[in-house]
């Protein structure tokens, strides 16, 4: 039997040439195909397929089709819109519940490619939350979509990894989610039926986190009343996820590497080990092996976390990829917090999310979304609605002139804008004097004509980080 002889599409494409190549593409690989004609009229519930195709021609994201609107049911099929991607407009159809909107003007076969993974997606369990937070189920590795190349590439090495017992080192800046990766890889292992354990290293006290880890007897030390298991036994057949690694000290290093070593572990205060089976998944957003050269790492243990090293592209290199992360996040905190009247973005807004840099990567855009929602008075968030940090970047993006006037600046008091602008203009040409320096401070600081300090002091005002420009 084919990989892909269960899978159905229902396509409801009024084109007849895009219908009919795409019927060609899709048979090829081996998926079955079935034509709609008459999407408008039918019961969701008597769609029998891993997932619907339909054209955003003619669609009015106010009077949407029933299939659309349920197809956040457990029992209907996937929806996949093909329409205008990258817009205002894509961000609504994912709201509604679409799984994905693909763009129908491109390469007719890598549309029939992105369809097949995406039936693959939606017939192992659906496409049901987003990367970082906003979902109470638990994530897959069929959450992490993508349209970026860098991004797919990733994934790609993440799905031939997953599977296997290797040690893996998780790297990336702050909030791309590095936790909820390491749970989907659980998710897709062999030990998806054992524990997943997760620890900061980085937020608990050193003599803590020893005994966290390890465990501890009756009597080992001050407090100790009784005995503690340690999260390596707790995830014995199971997954234990380190993250902050780097913050470990280095006494601890040395007991992690005998784990790794030995496949034992020996509680504070006990006079013999205890044999683990556990898999080890470690994070940081240190440079790792920065930190080996100076010594505050040791080397013996980068080598033996480093097995597999998967990096996490951060969200400013996918920005392709905002518009389906904005869709489910706003789908997911217009229901939380019962506000189905918001139902999504407008172009302003939108150009405003596209051009931000996202320091704080997806867990950023999580709480950027969240507020808008929470302050949104109309049925599409607009740029009153997201943080003036955020703001800032298309007021960068636009000139201020007695021809042109930029509105939104216009509505502020004369000294909040007159702020704005200035502050919009230094952010705009101290990052191009970073880029053309690495990120090195002092070189750039020569450059623009100012001292080390001073650009230091309006680099965190202005919350860049001089790691974004290496």
């Amino acid at each position: 039997m084919k990989p892909n002889q269960n899978r159905k599409l229902v396509l409801a494409v009024q084109d007849a040439e895009l219908l009919k190549k795409l019927e060609e593409l899709l048979r090829k690989e081996h998926i079955r195909v079935e034509y709609l004609p008459e999407l408008g009229s039918a019961d969701p519930g008597d769609i029998d397929a891993d997932m619907v195709v339909l054209q955003s021609e003619g669609l009015d994201q106010d009077s949407l089709p029933d299939v659309l609107k349920s197809a956040q049911e457990d029992d209907s099929p996937g929806v996949v819109v093909l329409g205008d991607e990258r817009s205002a407009e894509e961000v609504g159809f994912v709201a509604a519940g679409a799984s994905a909107v693909l763009d129908s003007d491109g390469s007719r076969s890598e549309l029939a490619e992105q369809l097949v993974e995406l039936a693959e997606a939606e017939s192992e369990g659906g496409l049901h939350g987003p990367e970082a937070g906003g979902s109470v189920a638990e994530p897959k590795l069929a959450d992490f979509q993508s349209r970026s190349a860098r991004m797919r590439d990733f994934l790609d090495m993440v799905k031939r990894v997953a599977s296997s017992d290797s040690t893996l080192l998780v790297t990336g800046e702050t909030g791309v989610g590095k936790e909820r990766l390491a749970r989907a890889i659980h998710a897709e292992s062999q030990r998806a039926k054992g524990p997943f354990i997760a620890v900061n290293c980085g937020a608990l006290p050193e003599n803590l986190l020893e005994s966290e880890l390890f465990g501890h007897e009756k009597g080992a030390f001050t407090g100790a009343t009784g005995a503690r298991q340690g999260h390596f036994e707790a995830a014995n057949g199971g997954t234990l996820f380190l993250d902050e690694v780097g913050e470990m000290p280095q006494h601890l290093q040395v007991k992690l590497l005998t784990v790794l070593q030995r496949h034992e572990v020996q509680p504070i205060g006990a006079e013999k080990p205890k044999t683990v089976d556990v898999r080890i998944i470690t994070a940081t957003n240190r440079d790792i092996a920065a930190d080996v050269e100076t010594g505050r790492f040791r080397q013996d243990l980068y080598f033996r976390l480093n097995v597999v090293s998967l990096v996490i592209p951060p969200l400013r290199e996918r920005i392709e990829d905002l518009p389906w992360l904005l869709g489910r996040f706003l789908r997911h905190f217009a229901e939380t917090h019962e506000r189905g009247m918001v139902t999504g973005v407008d172009q302003k807004a939108m150009d405003a999310l596209q051009r931000y840099s996202w320091p704080g990567n997806v867990r950023e855009l999580v709480n950027v979304i969240e507020r808008a929602v929470l302050l949104c008075e109309s049925e599409r968030i607009t740029l009153r609605d997201i943080p003036a940090g955020v703001r800032q970047e298309v007021v960068a993006g636009e000139s201020l002139t007695a021809d042109t006037p930029n509105l939104e600046l216009m509505e502020l008091p004369l000294q909040e804008a007159k702020r704005q602008l200035i502050d919009n203009f230094e952010k705009s040409y101290l990052e191009h004097h970073l880029r053309e320096n690495s990120g090195v401070l002092a070189d750039a600081a020569k450059n623009a004509g100012i001292n080390p300090r001073t650009l230091y002091e309006k680099m965190r005002r202005l919350g860049m980080r001089k790691e974004d420009y290496r």
